[in-house]
């Protein structure tokens, strides 16, 4: 789950280099076809020996639409207009969204220890994003990026909240498989009859290309298949807590660029990491609880 935040922290950096020179629908669809042809050859002996139910094509259908195309549209055409951390920072308001729509849709329980994990993580996000200001912080300006940001938010806490769900039948590569497929498919049109649409492909450089390999490989899929078998293993809310280091990968990567790194920064990336590993060991001791149960079991039912 770290891995796949700083594959997803880069996203925010490769992104700007696609838009440059590439459409964002296109740069969406051109993402998750390369994507697709990607997992194929790894995801195909899976597929084929899978048997699907017609309940199955639903649920694609809607990783698709949240995951895929609502995400990568907000995401794609909100990078337009506004900045690399102001998207990871809005993104990182993802498991409180998370944890709110999978108590009542998933009856997942908010442990205190889950809940204060989230609290100090994202305290940890404001810092690094304000610079240790909290006028700066309460200051920030909202514009038409910042708002799609929020769509993309959204949608990501409803890919996880259905991601949960369908795994709980199938497998993650049967899921992200079919989940990109059905994105896919649902951004082939605005692609294509999009102004400039596959036109912008024409006059796209090296920097554009391959920032959408990055982002087909890293973020999409290793991204993607982590994170559902993550989803599958920690639950919705906990998963999605370490969504709070997009901005701490934000940051390092910055420094291949020059960016100075000042001293809330790395205050902010203690208090996120200190939220995650609080979380993590939240679900540490559930399992070791779990453990210790079967194995009085086990002990009584031998005696």
């Amino acid at each position: 789950m770290v891995l796949v935040a700083f594959f997803w922290g880069g996203a925010f950096n490769a992104a700007k280099f696609a838009l440059s020179d590439i459409s964002p629908l296109t740069a969406a669809f051109f993402r998750f076809a390369l994507t697709a042809l990607i997992l194929l050859p790894f995801s195909f002996r899976e597929l084929a020996r899978t048997k699907l139910k017609s309940r199955d094509w639903l649920d694609f259908f809607l990783l698709g639409l949240t995951g895929v195309f609502g995400y990568n549209v907000f995401f794609l055409v909100g990078m337009q207009t506004t900045s690399p951390i102001n998207g990871s920072l809005i993104v990182s308001a993802s498991p409180m969204v998370t944890t709110l729509l999978a108590f009542p849709i998933l009856r997942e329980k908010i442990a205190a220890g889950h809940l204060g994990g989230i609290l100090l993580s994202f305290g940890g996000v404001c810092l690094v994003v304000s610079g240790g200001s909290l006028r700066s912080l309460l200051s920030l300006q909202v514009n038409r990026g910042d708002l799609l940001m929020l769509g993309a938010m959204l949608s990501w806490s409803l890919y996880a909240i259905v991601g949960k769900k369908v795994m709980g039948r199938r497998s993650p590569v049967v899921s992200t498989s079919y989940g990109i497929a059905a994105g896919t498919l649902l951004l082939l049109p605005f692609a294509l009859f999009g102004d400039p649409g596959f036109g912008s492909l024409a006059g796209a450089g090296w920097p554009a290309f391959s920032a959408i390999l990055y982002l087909s490989v890293f973020a999409s899929v290793l991204g993607f298949l982590w994170w559902n078998r993550g989803v599958s293993f920690l639950g919705a809310g906990r998963a999605s807590v370490f969504l709070n280091l997009i901005p701490v990968a934000t940051m390092v990567i910055s420094l291949f660029f020059r960016d100075p790194i000042v001293l809330s920064q790395i205050a902010g990336c203690v208090l996120i990491i200190g939220g995650v590993t609080m979380t993590a060991r939240q679900k540490n001791k559930v399992e070791l609880a779990g453990q210790s149960l079967i194995g009085r079991m086990e002990a009584g039912n031998r005696r």
